[in-house]
């Protein structure tokens, strides 16, 4: 199957899944009921939401950063921001999270560095991550009964993790030995050689080296925390726009989790109806009702989402680039 098919059949998956949920969404919702609660949202919530999606993109961007040591001081910080955005927007709008791909080639371009290497320090980072929702799972279950639907995501998460941690550990900590036996191994079958399999490996394992080191290991922590607790605070804010009677950081950090969780799924352009879906299944949990849910659903996306995506096009024509040739460019390394 070609790069081509696969993303249309994710598309088409992820579009499908969309339809279902966004009906699923709005099954049993009283249309006046869910005008009544957009039409009451406080604006003052709403923009503080907007400030603090804008902190935690530029968190996400310090802590990329600082992934790239120890050359991380020469690297420039609009840099990186440009390429997270319109990796974020590329993984709103297109299928396959072909933005991670582009971050890392985009990056590659803007400041030089190797395209494995930078896609590298995405693999510690979406490691960082997945710690993160790990934690906050065991938080969320030592003050709230989980519900069933989220334990076997839960489980399936902590599981991949486990394993990709395994791996970032073994090649960071026996990079020599790994990288001789592949030598070894290369010998023996020269078409491994001519793939670069060696190189390649080698620029993957040099881009672990902010592991290997307790004092930056310790602030990349901080700064994952940061981006995490400050998506929370978007949540919570949100919660407040609308005024849900909920345990309100509770109820912020559980949306957080099953919107993370739910969205590893094909996803339709934008997120919309798995994202409204989301979050109506959330709050559920918490008695809130249908209507208010949804437009919950609807506000939090116009903040997390819609912004982001403007800002990502914007960036895409400041750096003079399209979305499509950036997809073709990736396609090529």
């Amino acid at each position: 199957m070609s790069r081509s098919t696969a993303r249309r059949a994710f598309l088409g998956i992820g579009l499908a899944l969309g339809v279902i949920l966004l009906i699923l969404a709005f099954k049993g919702v009283d249309p006046s009921a869910l005008m009544a609660a957009l039409t009451r949202t406080d604006p003052r919530f709403v923009a503080l939401g907007l400030v603090t999606v804008g902190a935690t993109i530029g968190a996400k961007a310090l802590r990329w950063k600082l992934l790239f040591y120890p050359s991380h001081d020469n690297l420039r910080l609009r840099s990186l921001v440009s390429a997270l955005l319109i990796g974020q927007t590329m993984n709103f709008l297109l299928p396959a999270r072909l933005g991670e791909l582009a971050r890392a080639y985009l990056i590659g371009e803007a400041e030089g560095k190797h395209k494995l290497f930078a896609f590298g320090t995405i693999v510690v980072e979406k490691l960082l991550d997945g710690l993160m929702l790990l934690l906050l799972l065991a938080v969320l279950f030592l003050v709230m009964p989980l519900p069933d639907w989220l334990r076997v995501p839960g489980a399936t998460t902590g599981l991949i993790l486990a394993s990709l941690l395994a791996a970032v550990l073994l090649l960071s900590g026996q990079r020599e030995r790994i990288l001789g036996a592949l030598d070894r191994v290369c010998q023996h079958l020269p078409v491994l050689k001519q793939l670069g399999l060696r190189q390649r490996l080698g620029d993957l394992a040099d881009s672990l080296n902010s592991l290997r080191a307790t004092d930056v290991n310790i602030r990349l922590l901080l700064w994952s925390l940061a981006v995490w607790l400050l998506a929370g605070l978007t949540n919570y804010l949100t919660l407040l726009a609308l005024q849900i009677e909920v345990p309100l950081l509770v109820a912020s950090l559980f949306v957080l989790v099953v919107i993370h969780l739910g969205l590893v799924v094909p996803s339709s352009p934008a997120r919309i109806g798995v994202f409204h879906y989301l979050c109506v299944l959330s709050l559920s949990v918490f008695g809130v009702e249908g209507s208010l849910a949804l437009a919950y659903g609807f506000i939090l996306h116009f903040i997390v989402v819609v912004p982001v995506i403007f800002v990502g096009i914007f960036c895409v024509w400041r750096e003079n680039l399209s979305l499509y040739r950036v997809v073709t460019e990736v396609d090529r390394k």
